[in-house]
């Protein structure tokens, strides 16, 4: 099972499937297709409309003070999905625990497609689960399609802090992920300068992709397409020769872990936090200077879901991740947070490319395709 979302379960494949058809049925390719073209099927109320009409007008502290106030009247209790690593999801919920007494995390962390699994199916039994979602952004705009899973909420004072590009009708980036370039230090002692260094013949059976990042594919060939203005038939052979090169692993965790042991000797889609944590434990694993271009860049975003059980502790968290303190915690524990000023100085002077997701997803089969072809390609 090669594709994210396309293959990897039945679940999965509803989702996609019902997806993928009201966007086709749009034929946008627009940076919108949730536009007027697919508003045939509309959100449904918002169930925070009521809480967040006693907010209006209140400064950041009052609208603190009460969201805080009406979430211990709510039982004290968040129920929140994750696929933050495991070293990131508990030193938020701590954060936000120390700051608000009386008020506990129940934190559900996985990868994303387990997170997409259970929103999706919690959604579709119409049963309360799920408060607050976080996980990859390529994911939530799918959910966001379905128009009856997430929440559309954008009033949060601190997703002004936000870059427009990462602030969703349905949900807002509350942190960055990374792709890079990785190699072992111990097993590469020439490393590749260009992305196109890959393909060379002395890479054959040394480097790795990880098998579900359909959407990295996406940005990188738009990126080599449009930027350096390869033609798409030489893109086509240089993409099939570096997957010729390739071994295809599964999980980005894991393939960083596989990295540093010396399984192989270049990472092509490791995520740069996975990278430092290893670094900070002394593995011989780095992704530069020299850095391989562009770093890909891929909002990971927070969202409200709709069967909640707690609204305004909901409304206080999702503040709270965004916000200037959340942020830091996410900058302490290797994540590149999203808020402006926050950004990941080991990246600092790299050619970085932020994923458009919104077109990626409207031509998510035509991406997909392409992509299950070339891991087909790969070693196992």
């Amino acid at each position: 099972m090669h594709s994210r979302i396309s293959k990897r379960t039945v679940l999965a494949v509803t989702v996609l499937a019902a997806t993928v058809a009201s966007l086709l049925a749009a034929s946008t390719g627009s940076a919108r297709p949730a536009g007027a073209a697919t508003a045939a099927k509309a959100y449904p109320p918002s169930p925070l409309k009521y809480i967040l009409g006693g907010l209006k007008g209140l400064t950041l502290q009052q609208r603190e003070a009460r969201l805080y106030d009406l979430a211990k009247q709510e039982g004290g209790t968040l129920e929140w999905y994750t696929s933050m690593s495991a070293l990131i999801a508990p030193a938020v919920r701590r954060g936000f625990e120390a700051k608000y007494p009386g008020i506990k995390i129940n934190l559900y962390r996985a990868s994303s497609e387990p997170i997409l699994q259970r929103v999706y199916a919690e959604a579709r039994a119409n049963v309360a689960g799920c408060d607050v979602v976080e996980s990859n952004g390529t994911e939530l705009t799918f959910l966001q399609h379905k128009k009856d899973v997430i929440i559309p909420y954008r009033q949060s004072p601190y997703s002004l802090q936000i870059p427009k590009a990462f602030r969703f009708d349905t949900f807002t980036a509350a942190r960055v992920e990374a792709f890079v370039v990785a190699w072992n230090t111990n097993v590469i002692s020439n490393p590749p300068r260009t992305f196109e260094d890959l393909a060379k013949p002395e890479f054959k059976g040394k480097i790795a992709i990880e098998s579900s990042d359909d959407d990295w594919f996406a940005a990188m060939y738009q990126y080599l397409q449009t930027t350096k203005k390869m033609k798409t038939a030489a893109l086509d052979n240089l993409m099939k020769a570096i997957f010729s090169n390739a071994k295809a692993v599964s999980g980005h965790t894991t393939g960083a872990q596989l990295l540093a042991a010396g399984q192989f000797g270049v990472f092509v889609t490791a995520h740069a936090q996975s990278v430092e944590q290893l670094q900070a434990q002394k593995a011989p694993v780095t992704f530069g200077p020299p850095f391989v271009e562009p770093v890909i860049m891929r909002p990971q975003g927070v969202g409200i879901c709709y069967r909640l059980r707690h609204k305004a502790t909901a409304l206080l968290f999702y503040d709270y991740l965004l916000s200037q303190e959340g942020q830091e915690i996410l900058l302490k524990n290797g994540v590149e947070p999203a808020r402006i000023g926050f950004e990941d100085q080991s990246l600092k002077g790299t050619k970085q490319v932020l994923m458009n997701i919104r077109p990626i997803v409207s031509n998510w089969k035509k991406w997909s395709d392409k992509f299950d072809a070339l891991i087909a390609l790969t070693g196992k």
